[in-house]
């Protein structure tokens, strides 16, 4: 640690002489004040000698931060809306009562191993059609329901849970969201365009026995089910 050391020789009457005032840093071993010879100076009176000594601070080191997305053998946007995977429906089940809100429909999709992902991790769905502008539609993304096995436990599906959006707008007109109406319905057949796989954020811990606490916010319940799935894999 340096120190800065600010010292000063005044004399009492105003026909005295002022030492100038010296600044230097050095090193605390390497400070030692020296007697100073004055030659031709008269001195009536008190002699007074002030120091300051101000101590720096090191410079604080600094931590390299390592990001998830630096693991290894995560595959991410392997697929991309202008090129993205043509999956087939294989299942589409609605798993909410009739008298629940709203509709919630579990769907499982072919990927025959080309889209390997890992739980936690999102695909992305391009609904079919065009926009209000005539475009095709952009992609949204939903969080994997399913492990990496899948649900038949081949690794060549991969699941969504979808709500079906619908309200009614402050015009009292009918509204519905363009890719989950899309998605939930799907017959067993069509085909469905799949980008990704993406995320690195939201992974499950590696050590097997750490403690996961699940909260479903805006994700929902998706990625806690491939959770589970990848946990009863395990027993």
């Amino acid at each position: 640690m340096a120190a800065a050391v600010t010292a000063a020789v005044s004399f009492p009457y105003s026909n005295s002489t002022s030492l100038p005032i010296r600044t230097s840093v050095i090193s605390p071993d390497r400070l030692v004040f020296k007697k100073v010879s004055l030659n031709n100076v008269s001195i009536s009176g008190r002699l007074t000698v002030r120091a300051e000594v101000a101590t720096e601070a090191p410079a604080p080191v600094k931590v390299e931060k390592i990001s998830k997305k630096q693991e290894e053998g995560i595959v991410v946007n392997k697929f991309k809306p202008k090129t993205p995977y043509i999956g087939r429906c294989l299942l589409n089940t609605k798993i909410t009562g009739d008298d629940a809100p709203g509709e919630t429909w579990h769907m499982v999709f072919s990927t025959e191993g080309e889209v390997p992902y890992r739980e936690g991790q999102s695909i992305g769905i391009v609904p079919d059609g065009i926009d209000k502008n005539g475009k095709p539609h952009k992609l949204r993304l939903y969080s994997i329901a399913s492990s990496a096995l899948g649900d038949f436990g081949d690794s060549k599906t991969v699941s969504l849970c979808v709500k079906r959006l619908v309200y009614t707008n402050d015009a009292g007109e009918v509204v519905k969201g363009v890719c989950s109406n899309f998605l939930c319905d799907l017959r067993p057949g069509s085909e469905v365009q799949i980008t990704g796989p993406v995320g690195k954020e939201m992974l499950m811990p590696k050590d097997p026995n750490a403690t996961v606490i699940m909260l479903g916010t805006g994700t929902g319940i998706a990625p806690f089910r491939s959770f589970l799935w990848k946990c009863s894999s395990r027993a």
